[in-house]
Parts: C-alpha cells; structure tokens; sequence
C-alpha cells in the first residue's frame, strides 16, 4: 500500500520557506520533533534504548551481520564509543510496525560533526535494515521526501558521510534495492564478490576452466599426500576465540609485510573480534576455521552467517608452507563446500578485488558513496572528500597504477 502524503509531509531543504524563522530553540525543537513523530521517526541515542526494537525487527529484516545488534553494539563499546561516536539510530515504523532502521551516527572530526553508518571499519557493508515490505509502504518516488524528514530528525551535522553502501541487500538471483544507495552520490572505489550456491559442489566447480578444477584435485591429493590434512569448523565459543585471535595475527603480520596498515593489529577492534566469537550459540554470529597439515597451521579464515548468507571477512594462509599446492584456494573451496552442504544460499567474499574473487563471481555488487555538505563549513569538506574517493577508484580501476602503487608501498614497507 503506497504511504499517503499525511503519512509523509513534504519538508523542504534547511532554508526552505516552510520552515520555521526567528522563533527560540525550544520551539524550533517541538516543530521537529512533532514532524517526526508524524512521519513515524523515532531516533535512539543509545543501543540500549534502541536494543528491543532493534532485536525484534533484525530477524525479519533484509540487511547483512554487519547490520546486526550484537556486531554494531560489540563495534560501538571497543571502538565507537572510543573515537566519540554518539549513536543516532533512526527507527521508522508504519502502525506499530518497523520498516526501517538506520544505525547511523555523528562522529566529530576536524571540528566538524559528520553524519555516518555505524560500524567503522569493523562493517565491510554500510547500511540499513529493510523490512520486506519496505518498497510496497514506501515506494522509491517517495523515499527522498522520508529522508529529509529522518534528516531534520538527527542531531544537528555538517557533513554527510555514508560510505560503501551496496546497491542491493539481496542476492544476484533476488536482488532488493537498497533505497539509501538511490539517494544519489559517487559509485564507491571497491565492489562486492556476492554469488548464489547452487545445490551440490560439482556443479560449483563447473563455474572455472577444467584445467583449474584438474589443478585443484591435484593439488589437494599432493597435500594429502604430505600428512593428515585435517579442514574444521571451531565448535565452542573459548574455541573460536583462539582460532580468531591466531588468524588475525597471522593476518596483520601478512598485512604489515605488504605495507598495509590494518584494523587487525588494532587492540580495540581485535578485542571487538573476540568478544563476538564468544557471543552463545543462539546468537553466533562469527565462524572460524583452519587447515592444517599433522597439526601445523597451513590457513585459517574468519567469517559470519546470517540469514541463509556466509560472509568471508578475513582469509589468511603460511606463504612459506607447500606454496605450489595453493593451500589457501583449498581453504576457500572447503569453506564454499561447507556452505553447499548446510543448504546455505548465498556466498560472499567481501569487498575488495582480488583475482580470484573474480573467478567465482562474474558480476560484482556496486556500492555508492554519499557525501555531502550540510552546512556552509561542511560543504569544501565534502568537495575535497569526494574528490579524494574518484581518485582512489581511479587508480584501484587501472591495473597498472594499482600495480606500481602496490610495489611502492611494499618496498616501503620493507625498509
């Protein structure tokens, strides 16, 4: 049913003419206040205010773990909170009923208060949390004029900062539209690798040359060859916490020898990291794994479930262990059987190229950038911004500037 217009009352840009001048703060406050409450906008300032509604409606929801309570709320009190982010989490609801919740928040930078998803570099996917009768209450004509509203609603902001948000939260055969990514704004310098599962491994590997699948069964009887090749799954939360806490070391050290700086050597996000590997099983959000050859450490991974969904946030391997017979490829390809096996639906690699993200996903997920100046101090702020992100989309996009700029820093790196 399309929402009608004294479901949503058309509110002009700050200047408009509608708006209210020359009148004290208090009053400005209540006009607000009373044009939220018409609209159905209810904006929580802290995640314990926000936890009810937001658990209740996260299961029904289209979204991604990272849009999750326990991910953002476990984010938020090991790093948001540290950095002085202050939540300002955007609920809209229809008759008793959420349709949409925007964990956003304003986080202060260079005396500018900045209006952004929450979740910092702990979410590789920025965004909301979409009921599935979104589109039907909401049509898309109708979604600019509900987002000045959730604007005028949040806590006064000079810059307008919402970065790698996917085009859809669904999946390649069911997409669903992300209406946030609608508003306009830049395409983001990376991409997703988001891919269906079909109903057996056989038929997977049918989706590369045969010489890699021949390739890849050599290589895995070669390492089978070489001792007990063990592949598994932590089962117990203190388990995962050590499997997690080993593969992030291995990560950031393979990370810092390229000349990466990286979230994984970070104390406060690897202390994120722990504490949802040890969330209980009725809420396990995180899975991790390893492979090993007679007990030794060959490759380990990182990643989350969530609604028919696997998502593969960290893969590491030992360069220096049988590196002809590729046992991070084989990692990977366990890992996409597992999923197979449980009847899990969807595959996704994350964000960021990687050649062989390329060789199971023919058609990457785009995701947008929308920054924006929403006061006179903010505006070259935003110019500058955006400038910034083309040209990093740019460089990511020619292959040989990516290649010279990837030499440099490890170089760099090395001295």
């Amino acid at each position: 049913m399309s929402v009608s217009s004294e479901d949503f009352t058309m509110v002009p840009e700050a200047g408009g003419a509608a708006r209210p001048r020359g009148i004290n703060a208090r009053f400005r406050a209540g006009y607000e206040a009373r044009l939220a409450h018409a609209a159905g906008i209810t904006i929580y300032e802290t995640f314990e205010a926000a936890e009810p509604v937001w658990r209740a409606f996260e299961g029904r929801a289209r979204g991604t773990a990272f849009q999750s309570f326990d991910w953002l709320s476990i984010w938020h009190a090991h790093v948001g909170a540290v950095d002085g982010i202050e939540p300002a989490i955007a609920v809209v609801a229809r008759q008793g009923e959420t349709l949409l919740l925007a964990p956003l928040g304003i986080e202060r930078k260079l005396g500018l208060r900045r209006l952004v998803w929450l979740g910092g570099r702990l979410a590789d996917y920025k965004g909301p949390l979409i009921a599935p009768e979104f589109a039907a209450q909401v049509p898309p004509s109708e979604f600019p004029a509900l987002w000045r509203q959730i604007r005028r609603a949040l806590p006064r902001h000079d810059l307008v900062l919402l970065e790698n948000q996917p085009l859809s939260l669904g999946t390649p055969d069911a997409p669903f539209d992300n209406p946030f990514a609608a508003l306009g704004g830049e395409l983001a310098p990376d991409v997703a690798y988001v891919f269906d599962l079909p109903g057996d491994f056989e038929t997977f590997t049918l989706r590369y040359r045969a010489e890699t699948r021949r390739a890849d069964r050599s290589k895995l009887k070669k390492l089978e060859a070489e001792g007990e090749l063990t592949f598994r799954f932590a089962v117990t939360p203190e388990e995962r916490m050590a499997m997690v806490s080993e593969t992030l070391a291995r990560k950031a050290a393979q990370l810092a020898a390229q000349g990466i700086p990286s979230i994984f050597s970070d104390e406060r996000y690897i202390a994120a990291f722990r504490e949802l590997a040890l969330l209980p099983e009725d809420r396990k959000l995180v899975e991790a794994a390893e492979l090993r050859l007679d007990g030794v450490f060959l490759s380990g991974s990182i990643g989350h479930l969530k609604n028919g969904r696997t998502t593969l946030m960290v893969h590491t391997y030992d360069a220096e262990k049988f590196p002809r017979l590729s046992p991070g490829r084989l990692h990977l390809l366990k890992l996409i059987q597992s999923s197979i096996e449980r009847r899990i639906g969807v595959y996704d690699l994350s964000v960021g190229y990687a050649a062989y993200k390329e060789s199971f996903c023919e058609a990457p997920t785009e995701m947008r950038n929308l920054v924006a100046g929403a006061s006179p101090a903010g505006a070259p702020v935003a110019f500058a911004l955006r400038q910034g992100l083309a040209l990093k989309r740019f460089v990511k996009n020619e292959p040989r500037l990516m290649a010279t700029y990837q030499a440099a820093r490890e170089r760099f790196a090395k001295k």
